[in-house]
């Protein structure tokens, strides 16, 4: 196990690779896929306006009050799973979970593979946030795009199954996991790799990353955005999702500077599960779960403030020196992990990586894999 008071050099970014066939699929989609994929880190970008002074008669009120539109409501839902379906080709179920009204727009929460995710619309439901998006030109674009999708799949050769060329060994394979605190598919990449971390602990080099945006991803990870922290030195940092789960990435970050690899899959892991999955407050239940592992809290608050920019300078740099961009993102001695995300493909690829594997490396583990394939 690598001494964890010396910082771990960061990979150089390894390439990547798609099938030629797919390039001008993304070209097409790009755009549309990334307005809607973009909404999951806005929750903080459109604040209530203040109310005008003159307080209307209650005729008015009456006939102003805000009626649901459930027809739109589910039309948009369509979008937003069709959306998905483009972007990650898995056909996720997206569910109306419930709404909040604001003066100038309405949010929408939908419930996307257990994790619920806010929408915001315009009342008249013709636009869509956080750009000005007239929605039935969107849907007709969307679905073109779509259309167009489904023909590629029908019409799309079969592809040759190709040997994989496999990792380079080292005596210490360094394992890399690129992953937000709260993405979805992150989350279960931490929770097939928690069963390897602790097999393997004494025998790689393993580091959770905690993937970093600024202003030149998007405009809207910007200090304005209220939802990113600015260091002394006027650096931004952001993550996908918002300031909770920036600071949970750092909470994260500090057990595993603290208790090792083992102590962090555990723990990251049980986040997810009672924390994210249940639908609790991280800024208390991130408390509850280390005090149940034997984690000092006490401690990680108390550090919080002086540490934070460190651990955030180290992870932005990880992300951007590798280029990734995408959770989860997982990398074996420099070359990126493509395979299915359980527990005993992430063992047999990282015991792959040995010059001589140890003998943990014969033990089975889950070769189930919690949810589908995708990336924030």
């Amino acid at each position: 196990m690598t001494n964890k008071e010396e910082p771990k050099k960061a990979q150089e970014p390894a390439s990547s690779c798609t099938g030629e066939g797919k390039v001008w699929l993304i070209a097409l989609l790009g755009f549309l896929v990334g307005l809607l994929v973009m909404y999951l880190a806005m929750p903080a970008l459109f604040p209530t306006e203040t109310a005008p002074a003159e307080e209307p008669s209650a005729e008015a009120e009456e006939e102003e009050e805000f009626t649901l539109d459930e027809v739109k409501v589910e039309e948009i839902r369509q979008l937003l799973a069709d959306t998905y379906l483009l972007n990650t080709g898995q056909d996720v179920e997206v569910t109306f979970a419930r709404y909040e009204e604001n003066p100038n727009h309405i949010a929408l929460y939908y419930s996307v593979m257990g994790q619920e995710m806010p929408l915001y619309v315009s009342k008249d439901y013709e636009y869509i946030y956080p750009s000005a998006l007239e929605r039935e030109s969107m849907e007709t674009d969307l679905a073109a795009a779509k259309a167009q999708y489904l023909e590629a799949l029908e019409n799309q050769p079969e592809e040759t199954e190709m040997e994989p060329e496999g990792y380079p060994t080292s005596e210490e394979p360094e394992v890399y996991l690129h992953v937000m605190s709260n993405c979805p598919y992150g989350n279960i990449a931490e929770n097939a790799i928690v069963d390897v971390v602790s097999l393997l602990e004494e025998d790689i080099s393993f580091e959770p990353v905690y993937i970093i945006y600024d202003e030149s991803i998007h405009p809207s990870y910007s200090a304005e955005s209220g939802e990113c922290l600015v260091d002394e030195n006027n650096v931004t940092y952001c993550s996908m999702h918002g300031m909770y789960e920036l600071e949970q990435g750092i909470r994260e970050k500090m057990v595993y500077n603290r208790y090792g690899e083992a102590m962090w899959a555990e723990y990251a892991a049980a986040v997810n599960e009672v924390c994210f999955s249940g639908g609790q407050d991280i800024e208390n239940c991130w408390k509850l779960v280390a005090d149940d592992l034997g984690i000092d809290t006490t401690e990680i608050e108390g550090n919080f403030e002086t540490e934070k920019f460190t651990i955030l300078a180290r992870e932005k740099n990880l992300t951007f020196s590798t280029q990734k961009f995408g959770s989860p993102a997982l990398t074996i001695n420099g070359v990126d992990y493509s395979g299915s995300r359980s527990a005993e493909s992430y063992k047999e690829a990282i015991c792959s990586a040995f010059d001589s594997a140890p003998e943990d490396c014969t033990v089975g583990l889950s070769e189930e894999q919690e949810g589908p394939d995708g990336q924030c």
